[in-house]
């Protein structure tokens, strides 16, 4: 049985990349340059996230999922899918203090979500960042995520980040 999370994400072509120790020395460069790359392709998404803050892969997940549903029943908080997953992925409403917390620095581990995009378009981002290490989504530091995102050290980290993104659209 198939569960709704899942059955949403079906509905898209979704690649996620993850790419360690980089250095951007301008990143509104780098970020006009990722917007260009997305335009190429009528109705693709292409997300860097900073990777530090995700608590691996089932995080991102939900959040995608909470974005995706956001759309299509027109409750999204930001106009661009991208951002909306940063704003489901930070679990609070506030666009600026969901870029301050998952947008890219300029040194860190950089997450690539690539949402019905064509390979042309991996490609050419894939040329812009440097050492590719998957696996570096699943090894988060769960202190700092903890801290980050003012959960309870006691309970699931992974649980209580999912139960908040869930629970988003319910705040006022």
């Amino acid at each position: 049985m198939i569960d709704k999370q899942e059955e949403i994400l079906q509905k898209h072509h979704i690649i996620v990349h993850t790419y360690e120790d980089n250095t951007i020395e301008d990143i509104p460069q780098l970020l006009g340059q990722i917007n260009q790359i997305t335009l190429e392709q009528e109705d693709s998404t292409i997300q860097l996230l900073d990777t530090n803050y995700i608590c691996g892969s089932k995080h991102l997940k939900q959040a995608m999922a909470m974005a995706f549903k956001a759309f299509s029943e027109k409750q999204n908080f930001a106009n661009d899918k991208g951002l909306e997953i940063c704003v489901r992925l930070s679990a609070q409403k506030q666009i600026t203090k969901a870029i301050k917390l998952l947008g890219i620095k300029e040194k860190g581990n950089i997450t690539v979500v690539y949402v019905d995009t064509n390979d042309e378009q991996i490609r050419k981002v894939a040329a812009l960042l440097d050492n590719r290490n998957d696996q570096l989504l699943e090894e988060y530091d769960a202190d700092r995520i903890i801290k980050a995102y003012h959960l309870d050290e006691s309970l699931d980290i992974l649980g209580q980040l999912n139960e908040n993104i869930a629970l988003l659209s319910l705040k006022s």
